[in-house]
């Protein structure tokens, strides 16, 4: 059990990183719109999940109905707080760039999003950016 809390963990974390990139940079901004809403809906009910099974698996609750009590709690309260660790993650970023800035080193775009980028581009826009970028390799 400890591998799908960690595993879940990770993708829950990985899913508030995508969040908090602005969908309306992005090419078609309708499309981007809607896949930022869609995850934006579901994440918070993955973290209630994990808090959920953390507490069962320490032992903090055994019953059912005090886990089906602490899941619909918790989906609000994660539902209140997701904001603000999106939030969290964009002053981090924005504190990376100040301090490269400071330092007089090049500012950069984040390590993992071209990753996180994929999600807001359609399959079309996906393709197009692959094509340019192999293109460029091989111009090099």
């Amino acid at each position: 059990m400890n591998w799908l809390l960690i595993a879940a963990t990770l993708w829950y974390w990985w899913r508030i990183y995508s969040l908090s990139f602005n969908p309306s940079t992005f090419p078609d901004q309708k499309y981007a719109n809607a896949i930022w809403e869609k995850r934006s809906t579901r994440t918070f009910v993955l973290g209630a999940i994990i808090i959920t099974a953390t507490l069962s698996k320490f032992g903090l609750i055994h019953e059912r109905w005090v886990q089906v009590i602490a899941f619909v709690v918790l989906v609000m309260v994660v539902g209140f707080l997701q904001p603000f660790l999106v939030g969290l993650i964009i002053l981090h970023r924005t504190a990376c760039v100040i301090l490269r800035v400071k330092v007089g080193r090049k500012p950069h775009a984040p390590r993992l999003a071209p990753y996180a980028w994929t999600y807001y581009l359609t399959e079309e826009e996906k393709r197009k950016a692959l094509g340019e970028g192999i293109a460029e390799k091989t111009r090099s």
